[in-house]
């Protein structure tokens, strides 16, 4: 059991290092403070995670053979970040990062860039940083984990929790995105193919489905606008410090905008000529 606790100290802490880091780096690039984590709190998960794959299977079996370390480091973050990255889009249907356009990506979610930097960063926490986090951890005595826990845990998984239903709006979002796209899509078609012949009924369909793609439209501007509402707050901060998912969801919103004005000009030629 203090091995267990152990490891989720560990956990614990490479998940808050992880995410201190990443902010900082994000931070002094795009010159503003950034949350990059998906948690309100400080906490980055992937990279606990990571940590822990690399302590249990690398740094405990291989810390004296760098060059399996590399390959072996290089191969387990991959996975990590594959199935991270699966999950979180079957969860809320979106890309939490998107390596589409690297050089040697797989399905966007890793790459052989991120790779190597991966097989790198290994051999460092296997043979530099760990060593000494490591020998830091220890100096809390083991009487006190169950209390760090316990502690630590009952507030991670209120963050989580909160999270994950904050979270289901972008999934909400995302979904109702796609079906009005694909609803446009078809009436685009419809009004092409039959715009000689529409009746009163077709024109109120047409009229009510680009009524619903406005709202949608003007809704979405405001979400995410500083006059947004205050319960929108976590999922600005996540279309704010997350370019893919920013990214993927205004290029779908712009691609709605272009099928409901094709529509309108489709229309107003028509009333044109009669």
């Amino acid at each position: 059991m203090e091995t267990i606790l152990y490891y989720v100290i560990e956990f614990f802490f490479y998940s808050a290092a992880g995410w201190l880091v990443e902010c900082i780096y994000r931070s002094i690039g795009e010159r503003r403070l950034i949350n990059t984590g998906f948690l309100t709190g400080p906490m980055c998960p992937i990279y606990g995670t990571a940590a822990l794959f690399l302590t249990v299977l690398l740094y405990n079996n291989f810390r004296d053979w760098p060059l399996l370390i590399f390959l072996l480091g290089m191969v387990l973050c991959d996975v990590v970040e594959f199935v991270t990255s699966w999950l979180m889009e079957k969860l809320f249907h979106a890309r939490w990062w998107d390596y589409t356009y690297e050089f040697l990506n797989i399905q966007g979610r890793i790459c052989i860039k991120h790779t190597l930097y991966w097989g790198i960063i290994s051999i460092a926490f296997v043979m530099v940083l760990h060593p000494a986090v490591d020998s830091l951890l220890h100096r809390l005595p083991a009487r006190y984990y169950g209390v760090v826990v316990a502690l630590i845990m009952a507030v991670f998984l209120l963050d989580v929790a909160n999270a994950v239903r904050k979270a289901a709006d972008i999934r909400s979002l995302q979904d109702k995105l796609h079906g009005l796209t694909e609803s446009l899509t078809g009436t685009l078609a419809s009004v092409k193919a039959a715009v000689e012949n529409r009746g009163d009924r077709v024109s109120d369909s047409i009229n009510n489905r680009l009524e619903q793609a406005q709202d949608f439209l003007t809704q979405f501007e405001l979400r995410f606008s500083t006059r947004g509402d205050k319960k929108d707050r976590f999922t600005r901060r996540i279309f704010r410090n997350n370019f893919s998912i920013a990214q993927a969801t205004r290029k779908r919103v712009e691609k709605l905008k272009a099928i409901r004005d094709e529509i309108r000009v489709v229309l107003r030629e028509d009333d044109e000529l009669q």
